[in-house]
């Protein structure tokens, strides 16, 4: 994968992981206002999945994923200590009929993925011709061979996939979302609370699962990533 560290200041303490969606540019959360003494470390392009940052300099460590970026950050991240794990408009199995995208629709996406089917999901993702206006002016948008085999690592990455996952603290389900259906991600959510209640572990902070009105292309409507904690 790739990462971008921006450093606000030197012997920053704080940071924010950011793993976006399938195929997006970082750029997505550019406008985001930091807190004070924190970095951020954008992972976005997973033709690969290896993650060799070293984050021990920090204290405090914020996860914040995005779509397939969830089931990215449960892969790699391992044991990695964090203060707080948001996922939005995401799920830790994102090619399942009752959890994710469906297998077909995941499929016939990245079998069918062209230049013109690559704008037609982006304007699905995004929920209306503002937001993909908008969405369209982004830096760093790549093209749709990079963006399809990217997909196609995802794929068989996920048929491997052993059920690693991290310990969220908050899950942001969008109810306009047409990528993750709204009702397979509270299926895997409201799945994922109960075992956590029922885990011999106790976390000590109780995980949250927040529905909004948002499209699957959720930060338009965001304006700092406290928001999002």
């Amino acid at each position: 994968m790739q990462t971008t560290l921006i450093k606000t200041a030197e012997n920053n303490k704080q940071l924010i992981l950011y793993f976006a969606g399938w195929g997006t540019p970082a750029s997505e959360v550019g406008h985001l206002t930091l807190p004070e003494n924190t970095d951020l470390l954008l992972c976005y392009d997973y033709q690969d999945l290896h993650f060799e940052q070293d984050l021990s300099a920090y204290q405090q460590i914020r996860l914040v994923a995005w779509s397939m970026g969830v089931w990215v950050a449960n892969q790699v991240l391992g044991q990695t200590p964090l203060i707080s794990a948001t996922a939005i408009n995401g799920t830790g199995k994102p090619c399942d009929d009752e959890m994710g995208i469906p297998q077909a629709v995941f499929v016939g996406t990245l079998e069918q993925l062209d230049e013109r089917n690559l704008t037609k999901f982006q304007r699905r993702m995004c929920g209306d011709s503002a937001t993909f206006e908008q969405y369209s002016q982004l830096a760093g948008q790549r093209d749709w061979q990079q963006v399809r085999s990217e997909l196609s690592e995802l794929y068989q990455s996920i048929q491997q996939d052993n059920g690693k996952s991290l310990n969220w603290t908050k899950a942001i389900v969008g109810e306009k979302d047409r990528i993750f259906p709204s009702q397979n991600q509270l299926n895997f959510w409201q799945t994922y609370a109960a075992e956590q209640k029922q885990s011999a572990v106790q976390n000590d902070i109780e995980f949250v699962l927040q529905t909004m009105p948002l499209a699957h292309y959720p930060f338009v409507q965001f304006h700092a990533w406290a928001e999002l904690f």
